[in-house]
């Protein structure tokens, strides 16, 4: 199975790879001194590039000017940061060659995987069809099987739109996930999605708003056995809303949080930063950019306020 192919074949054609993986050594460890120490605790989304990125199946523009391939060595050339957190489209195939090679690439830079982010669109753990909910099932068991190749220590999947209506039915999907996950080792977790509170754009519907979604994720997660990937920036509302999501979903996060700017500003950035220390974070801060601006120096914002703040 070679480039996107995995991206949207079967859940059998994707898990008939299972038995040709092998676990990854783990990465060369680098000497520790007070720069690293805080730089160890950076990680960088390669979603923060996806607008540059050279992709199979994307036609070739001028913004494209990166290769997926390349980030690695960018990553640590430029930012002396040695964690990368991949989106699973990036790859460009799930063969086993390919991940022998991409796995040169990170020890060359003495880098590793931290975490995978799945985007299996309409299969997730909220869909009203069984069989998306089984196909995503399979597609995630088959991904912490490549997560394991990729000595990555977790997988994030997209929880699609969860309600009262489908939170039982979700917990028994994500249940399934998470205990395979811990099966192989491997932490299966989520991030709050859509804020919550409101909508965005347009005007707010009639009646109260809904609750923040935190709310509700992080009672799937718990009931699941799942963990939480907490996304400093998606909690919407204002910060008190920001925080409290906060100190519900820290608790019980894998050790990895995403943390990212907007434009213009939606939160106190370096507020939120402290929050973290004062609930004992002691995981990766994993620096997103998802504005249409410079990726480089978006994500070098937050870098500097990470860098400064914790």
């Amino acid at each position: 199975m070679q480039r996107r192919e995995f991206l949207i074949g079967s859940a059998v054609a994707l898990g008939a790879s299972r038995g040709l993986l092998t676990s990854a050594a783990a990465p060369p460890r680098r000497a520790q001194t007070p720069a690293t120490a805080k730089t160890d605790r950076l990680a960088i989304m390669t979603y923060s590039f996806s607008r540059i990125l050279k992709l199979p199946g994307r036609p070739a523009g001028p913004n494209a000017t990166l290769d997926f391939d390349d980030l690695p060595q960018m990553f640590a050339d430029r930012y002396k940061v040695h964690n990368l957190e991949i989106q699973h489209g990036h790859f460009l195939s799930t063969e086993p060659s390919y991940f022998k090679d991409f796995l040169a690439r990170l020890a060359k830079t003495k880098s590793r995987v931290t975490n995978i982010n799945l985007e299996l669109g309409a299969m997730n753990i909220s869909a009203a069809d069984p069989a998306q909910r089984a196909q995503a099932v399979d597609l995630t068991r088959a991904w912490v099987d490549h997560a394991v190749t990729l000595g990555c220590p977790r997988v994030m999947i997209n929880q699609g739109a969860l309600a009262e209506e489908n939170k039982q039915t979700a917990i028994e999907t994500l249940k399934i996930m998470s205990d395979y996950g811990k099966s192989r080792k491997i932490a299966v977790g989520a991030e709050p999605r859509g804020g919550g509170g409101g909508r965005r754009g347009g005007d707010a519907p009639a009646g109260p708003p809904p609750p923040p979604s935190y709310i509700i994720l992080t009672e799937v997660l718990k009931a699941a056995g799942a963990t939480s990937v907490p996304d400093i920036g998606n909690f919407g509302g204002d910060q008190e809303t920001q925080h409290a999501g906060m100190r519900a979903m820290f608790p019980i996060t894998n050790g990895n949080c995403h943390i990212k700017v907007h434009e213009p500003p939606r939160y106190d950035l370096v507020a939120a930063i402290r929050l973290t220390r004062e609930l004992g974070y002691k995981g990766l801060y994993s620096i997103e950019f998802e504005n249409p601006s410079d990726p480089y120096a978006g994500v070098q914002t937050v870098y500097d306020a990470l860098l400064a703040n914790i």
